[in-house]
């Protein structure tokens, strides 16, 4: 039997708001692996924050923001970037409307509510 039937389909269409301009929606994860979706709108802001454990890929869709903390930089459609545990970080929307793919090993816990 294969492990796709072990996926946590997760409705896409309910949506989370965590800070003022900024939607994410978990669009599956197991317990290893959870991928979720952002919206970012211009001058939103996701603070600073760190993952004791958990590693965060991160692919930039469309649109563009700014990366700051302990690794700083603007990536725009396209870009990718990976935050390793313990790496401080935060983003703020620089476009009209940005839009990530996000990959955390392990899944984020709160995110599974």
């Amino acid at each position: 039997m294969s492990d796709f039937d072990d996926t946590n389909w997760t409705n896409p269409s309910k949506i989370d708001r965590p800070y003022e301009g900024i939607e994410r929606r978990v669009l599956s994860y197991t317990d290893e692996l959870m991928l979720v979706h952002y919206t970012v709108a211009e001058g939103a802001v996701f603070p600073e924050h760190e993952h004791d454990e958990t590693v965060q890929a991160v692919f930039v869709i469309d649109g563009c923001i700014e990366l700051f903390g302990d690794r700083e930089g603007r990536l725009a459609a396209g870009d990718s970037f990976v935050v390793h545990p313990g790496v401080r970080h935060g983003i703020e929307g620089v476009a009209p409307r940005t839009q990530l793919i996000d990959a955390f090993n392990p899944p984020i816990e709160r995110y599974r509510e």
